[in-house]
């Protein structure tokens, strides 16, 4: 069974990746582990009670697991509660991990038709040569290690995704200046293939909690516009801006606000792309009519499944 077949409570046996793999006690003291099972169709939040110290070591993130156990409802979305769980020995974890809902074809295909509508020489060159420098990772690492387009491919999904939307917004105020937004936007974010580790089951590198996205990219920027010798300084400079202010607020970590239009969009539209994201991620593991569990980075608001929606 894989686990977007699961629509009722009941006993179920499934082979899935750990993404995640917590112990706990109970008031009892006994050990358990809240675990995250995940395959290529979606995740399962699972608990595994009433175990030895022995059996909460044996398990780890990044193991493939046969579980067996009954899924119940709790707070109205789907969970496994484990009877059984052993380790599959699997070198190929593709299977097991979610993936973006384009293929890496059509992703490369969307990007070079969005770099041929640049007209800026300088920026389309930049642009050009900054995601070939980075283009087979731009293309498998995701957007980020949790809450948002987690899966791989992500990363590029989710800059598309943005691009299109930064497009839409373009036809409604043809002034902004479209060179700008596509650039800033397909940039944006590349520096996480420095900050994540790998693609699948990534962690935050040593640059990564150092230095962060923002900053590796903005030095990035910077590398690659002198070493192409860009005239246009500004040019590179507004890129650099767009940034540097994409998470739209000093306190969510860029350094700076957006200052221009270009930029103000840019960190609109990440913003909106990744909530509307994590908001379907809580409907795909609610009941309709129900409210989801919730969540944190949603200002901890529960998102509720109308009735009769998918």
């Amino acid at each position: 069974m894989k686990i977007n077949e699961i629509n009722s409570e009941g006993k179920i046996s499934i082979k899935a990746l750990i993404t995640k793999c917590d112990k706990g006690k109970t008031q009892k003291n006994t050990p358990y582990l809240s675990l995250t099972l995940e395959d290529n169709t979606g995740v399962l939040d699972t608990k595994y009670w009433n175990l030895t110290d022995e059996q909460v070591n044996k398990y780890k993130v990044g193991m493939v697991v046969a579980v067996e156990g009954d899924v119940i409802l709790h707070r109205n979305a789907y969970q496994l509660r484990v009877h059984k769980m052993e380790i599959v020995e699997e070198n190929d974890l593709s299977a097991y991990v979610r993936s973006a809902p384009m293929t890496r074809n059509a992703m490369e295909a969307k990007v070079n038709e969005y770099i041929t509508m640049i007209k800026d020489e300088d920026i389309k060159t930049l642009t050009k040569t900054i995601l070939q420098e980075s283009k087979d990772d731009f293309f498998n690492y995701p957007a980020a290690v949790r809450n948002h387009h987690n899966f791989v491919g992500g990363l590029a999904f989710h800059s598309i995704s943005m691009v299109e939307l930064c497009l839409m917004i373009a036809k409604q105020y043809p002034w902004l200046d479209k060179d700008l937004l596509i650039s800033g936007t397909l940039l944006h974010d590349i520096g996480k293939i420095e900050e994540l580790s790998s693609a699948v089951l990534p962690e935050y590198t040593i640059e990564g909690n150092l230095l962060g996205h923002i900053s590796i990219m903005s030095a990035r920027v910077d590398r690659v516009a002198h070493q192409l010798n860009i005239q246009d300084k500004e040019s590179v400079m507004l890129i650099k801006h767009m940034i540097l202010s994409h998470h739209g607020k000093m306190e969510f970590g860029s350094p700076v606000l957006p200052m221009i239009p270009e930029a103000e969009v840019l960190s609109l539209v990440d913003n909106l792309d990744a909530r509307i994201v994590m908001m379907k991620n809580s409907l795909d593991q609610t009941v309709p009519g129900e409210f989801g569990p919730r969540v944190f980075a949603l200002e901890n608001r529960m998102i509720y499944h109308r009735k009769g929606s998918k």
